[in-house]
C-alpha cells in the first residue's frame, strides 16, 4: 500500500513572492506553513523509506523558506530575479541530492546528478553577478506591476503543488515534484526574458529556459511510462 503526504512546496515560493509585493498576508500564509510542515513529518503510516525520503525532502524545504523569509527584496528585477534564483535552484539541488542517494532508477538518478552540476554551477554564477551589480532605482508602480505577474505566476503554480500526493517511491516522487519546480523556474526565467535589463542575466535565464524545457520533457516522457 503506498502512503501519501500533502506537498506544500507551493506555498514555500508562494510565500516569497507575496513578501516581496508587500502583501499583508503573509504572516497568515506562514502560519499555514508551518503547521503543515510538522503534520508531513510526523506521518506515522509512512513506511520507512518513504519517512527517510521526506524527510530529506522537508529538510531541504525548510532551509530554503528560512532563506525565503531573510530575504529582502530590492525592488530591481535583475537583483530579485538572481537571488530568487539562488534559492530556487537550491531547492532542486536538495531535491535531486536525496534522488542521487536514495532513488533506484538509473535514467532519474542521472538527470538528478545532472541537475546538481548545472545548478551548482549556476549558483555561482548568480552568486558573482550580486556581487557585482549595482542595485539600480526603479517607479514604484512599475515594481508593483512586475512583481503582481510573478505573483500570479507562482499562485497558479501553488494551486498545482498543493494538490500531489507522494506515493513513498523516491524516484517517482522526485519526478513529480521536480516537474513543478522546473516549470515555476522557467516561468521565472521567461520573466526575467522579458522584464530584466541585464544582458548578461537574460542570457543566462535564456539558457535554464532551454535546459530546463529539455529535462521537464525528459520527466515526463519517464512518467508516463509508469503505473
Amino acid at each position: 500500500m503506498k502512503h501519501k503526504t500533502i506537498i506544500t512546496i507551493g506555498l514555500l515560493v508562494s510565500a516569497c513572492f507575496l513578501q516581496s509585493c508587500g502583501n499583508k498576508n503573509s504572516d497568515t500564509t506562514k502560519d499555514e506553513m508551518d503547521h503543515a510542515m510538522p503534520d508531513m513529518a510526523k506521518s506515522d503510516s509512512m513506511n520507512s523509506d518513504a519517512m527517510s525520503m521526506d524527510h530529506g525532502m522537508m529538510q531541504g524545504m525548510s532551509s530554503t523558506m528560512d532563506k525565503m523569509k531573510d530575504m529582502k527584496m530590492t525592488g530591481d528585477f535583475d537583483a530579485d530575479f538572481a537571488s530568487m534564483m539562488i534559492m530556487n535552484h537550491q531547492g532542486a539541488i536538495d531535491m535531486s541530492e536525496v534522488e542521487v542517494n536514495k532513488g533506484a532508477d538509473t535514467k532519474i538518478k542521472t538527470i538528478a546528478q545532472n541537475i546538481i552540476i548545472a545548478q551548482k554551477a549556476e549558483i555561482g554564477k548568480l552568486e558573482k553577478f550580486i556581487t557585482g551589480y549595482k542595485t539600480q532605482q526603479v517607479e514604484h508602480k512599475k515594481n508593483d506591476e512586475l512583481h503582481k505577474e510573478l505573483d500570479v505566476t507562482m499562485r497558479s503554480m501553488m494551486d498545482i503543488m498543493t494538490t500531489m500526493q507522494l506515493t513513498g517511491n523516491t524516484d517517482k516522487d522526485f519526478v513529480m515534484m521536480m516537474i513543478p519546480h522546473h516549470e515555476g523556474a522557467k516561468t521565472m526565467a521567461e520573466l526575467q526574458v522579458k522584464h530584466g535589463k541585464n544582458a548578461e542575466l537574460k542570457k543566462m535565464a535564456q539558457k535554464m529556459i532551454t535546459d530546463q524545457t529539455k529535462e521537464i520533457a525528459e520527466l515526463k516522457a519517464w512518467q508516463a511510462t509508469q503505473k
